[in-house]
C-alpha cells in the first residue's frame, strides 16, 4: 500500500494548506514541460512520479478518501517487509 503521506512528503496531521503547498510543489517539480534539459528515462520516471503525486493529492484533499485512507493505512499489517522496503526503494530512488 502506497503511503500518501509519504509521497506528498507531509505528516499525517498536515493541514488542508500543507498538503496543497507539497502537491503544488512537487507537481512543478515533476512536471515534463518544466524538465527541459532531462533525458527521456528522466522524464518517463517524473511522469510516474508525476502521476503518483497527483494521485496522493487527490485522496488526501478529499476529506471521505482521507480518512479512509487513514483507516485502512493503519489496518495494514505488514507480511512481507522486504517487498515493502524494496516498494519504498523504488518510490524514491527508481
Amino acid at each position: 500500500m502506497i503511503n500518501h503521506f509519504s509521497v506528498l512528503g507531509i505528516k499525517p496531521n498536515a493541514n488542508e494548506d500543507d498538503i496543497k503547498k507539497a502537491y503544488k510543489r512537487l507537481s512543478n517539480r515533476f512536471h515534463p514541460d518544466k524538465l527541459l534539459g532531462a533525458s527521456d528515462d528522466e522524464k518517463v520516471q517524473a511522469e510516474a512520479q508525476l502521476q503518483r503525486v497527483k494521485n496522493a493529492y487527490e485522496v488526501l484533499s478529499n476529506p471521505k478518501l482521507k480518512s479512509a485512507f487513514i483507516k485502512d493505512f493503519n489496518n495494514v499489517i505488514v507480511t512481507d517487509p522486504a517487498a515493502a522496503m524494496r516498494e519504498l526503494w523504488d518510490q524514491f530512488y527508481s
